[in-house]
């Protein structure tokens, strides 16, 4: 039993040498391998301990971005409200992601301590992730989008996609009505480069299209060439040529209109090449057209962008003072230019007809003081009796007799055979002006070469320029004294013009001698136009005093001869007695 005892104690003893120095090993190597990894387990905790952890789940920012009326206030005071309803989000395209896969730069050491300018500072910055998932190429897959995305001053990505709501463009934007389709993208600021380097901006307030009169339009009744489908990138070479490209639609809708300014001085400008010359949006605007009665007030009336200085005259007139006393009846531009067909207003006859269109018993009152009324009104104008202190002027035209209708310019150049340096050589070959030798030779010469025409010259009345009509004044200053033009020392004569209408009714200017009013040569040349006491022709005088001498004179020798011969006619009576006597 002993010996059994100390057998077993030999043999663990043994093993106790063998094992030892085997365990000494791997204590000595073990314990640093041990407390290495405990302290590489440790390093997490006690970096988590210094830092809150990170989000993993939506719970917790939902948290706070639940509350509806929770909002960021920005340094310019501006508001956003950072609400999320978490149930939109879940039908959303990024459904799969974690709110910390778009906000890396969200802290929980500091959120929501992240300060900005304004929201479009955070806007922009806050869409500068959605490049870590999409791609330069796949922004660039379509050119207007490509387009936009690549400004400098583009819309950052949130404007036009939404934050939180994010859909395929697939599935919302086909559900859109039709001008909000458009205005996903109009109505972020936006510009357009022209060909001359200008920017022309492309953002349309959705507020000034709905208080326009289009409000009910679509964006492709006027703009016909883009659909949901088709958008075409358009050229322009300055915002000029883009403004009279775009009005062009209007002559869909507007055909009436659009004939009317065909006619018009305006548009002749245009096609001419002038192209200060206004067109409809230069009037109206393009997507803030408002009703006819914006533009029938002094602060309304488009007319004084171009016409400014004739506005001012206006306005100190009778009728410029009353429109703004609020005598919503008193004439603005278009009452008497009339809107769309403006002509040259000298070479017109619907400014009297204005005039006379309110004024209606002008014609009836002036017969009551003015002798010959009738005449007086077709051979002065209006203003230059009611614009007291404009300069006045003898206007001379020329008409064809046979139809009542001016004789333009061009129908001058085709029957003399000359070009407009050739005619305009004619009228100037003396420094004082044509004489009435040269006005006689004209006519001559236009009536023997025009077979259907019957040319004279028409003499008009008028203001010098064309300002002075617009300064007219109360009724009680209107020039009534005839001897302002029936006198020999008139100053309304002094002034005599030859004006040559084109076709579109503009003039061309030719000085006159004054002569020519008072010429027995211009009987021949120049009718309908003689002043008494004015335009006199001595000629005249002398026949008009033999016409009253020779009156006198057959009653005169009348009774001298029955004086003379009442001897004999008394012999001859009573020899008749004699012989009724004897019978």
């Amino acid at each position: 039993m002993f010996e059994e005892t100390a057998e077993s104690n030999a043999g663990k003893g043994t093993l106790l040498v063998v094992l030892g120095p085997i365990f000494g090993i791997l204590y000595v190597v073990l314990l640093p391998l041990i407390g290495l990894m405990t302290l590489l387990l440790a390093l997490p905790e006690y970096a988590n301990a210094k830092k809150p952890p990170v989000l993993e789940s939506a719970d917790m920012c939902m948290a706070c971005h639940s509350t509806r009326d929770m909002a960021k206030i920005f340094r310019n005071n501006e508001k956003l409200s950072v609400f999320v309803n978490a149930d939109d989000f879940k039908n959303t395209v990024h459904s799969f992601l974690s709110c910390t896969d778009c906000h890396q730069k969200i802290s929980m050491e500091s959120h929501p301590g992240r300060a900005f300018d304004s929201r479009s500072a955070f806007a922009l910055d806050a869409s500068s992730a959605c490049r870590t998932c999409h791609s330069d190429t796949q922004l660039q897959a379509k050119p207007n989008h490509a387009y936009l995305a690549n400004k400098t001053n583009g819309p950052p990505c949130a404007e036009c996609h939404g934050a939180h709501t994010v859909k395929r463009i697939s599935e919302w934007k086909p559900a859109l009505a039709d001008n909000q389709f458009c205005l996903t993208c109009h109505k972020q600021k936006i510009s357009k480069t022209l060909n001359n380097g200008e920017k022309l901006s492309l953002l349309i307030d959705p507020s000034h299209l709905k208080a326009s009169v289009h409000n009910r339009h679509t964006c492709s009744d006027c703009h016909s060439d883009f659909s949901r489908k088709s958008h075409p990138m358009k050229k322009f070479e300055n915002s000029r040529d883009h403004s009279i490209k775009v009005s062009e639609a209007c002559r869909k809708c507007h055909s009436d209109k659009h004939t009317a300014v065909r006619e018009s001085i305006h548009s002749k400008m245009i096609s001419e090449g002038n192209l200060k010359a206004p067109v409809c949006t230069d009037c109206h605007g393009f997507h803030t057209v408002g009703p006819k009665a914006t533009y029938d007030t002094m602060s309304g009336v488009p007319c004084r962008k171009c016409h400014e200085e004739i506005f001012k005259v206006y306005s100190k007139s009778v009728h410029g003072m009353a429109k703004a006393n609020g005598q919503h009846k008193a004439p603005l531009c278009s009452s008497c230019h009339f809107a769309h067909e403006i002509k040259v207003t000298a070479m017109t006859e619907k400014i009297k007809g204005a005039c006379l269109g309110c004024h209606k018993e002008a014609e009836a009152l002036h017969k009551k003081w003015l002798p010959n009324s009738e005449l007086h009104l077709s051979v002065v104008a209006c203003a230059a009796c009611h614009s007291p202190n404009s300069g006045k002027g003898i206007y001379l035209r020329l008409y064809d007799q046979a139809t009542g209708k001016p004789f333009t310019e061009e129908q001058i150049l085709k029957l003399l055979g000359t070009n407009y340096e050739g005619l305009s050589l004619r009228m100037n070959t003396h420094g004082d002006g044509i004489n009435s030798g040269e006005l006689w030779n004209i006519v001559k010469q236009l009536n023997e070469k025009g077979a259907d025409a019957k040319v004279t010259f028409l003499g008009r009345m008028d203001v010098s320029k064309g300002s002075e009509a617009h300064q007219l004044s109360v009724k009680k200053n209107a020039v009534k004294e005839c001897e302002n033009c029936h006198s020999s020392n008139s100053a309304f004569f002094k002034s005599v013009t030859v004006a040559v209408v084109k076709a579109d009714g503009r003039l061309t200017r030719y000085k006159a001698n004054p002569e020519v009013l008072g010429s027995m040569v211009s009987l021949l040349s120049l009718k309908q136009f003689y002043v008494l006491g004015s335009t006199r022709l001595k000629i005249l005088d002398w026949i008009g005093i033999l016409m009253v001498f020779g009156g006198m004179s057959v009653p005169i020798a009348h009774i001298t001869l029955r004086i003379l011969t009442s001897p004999i006619r008394e012999a001859k009576r009573l020899n008749g007695l004699r012989k009724e006597g004897k019978r």
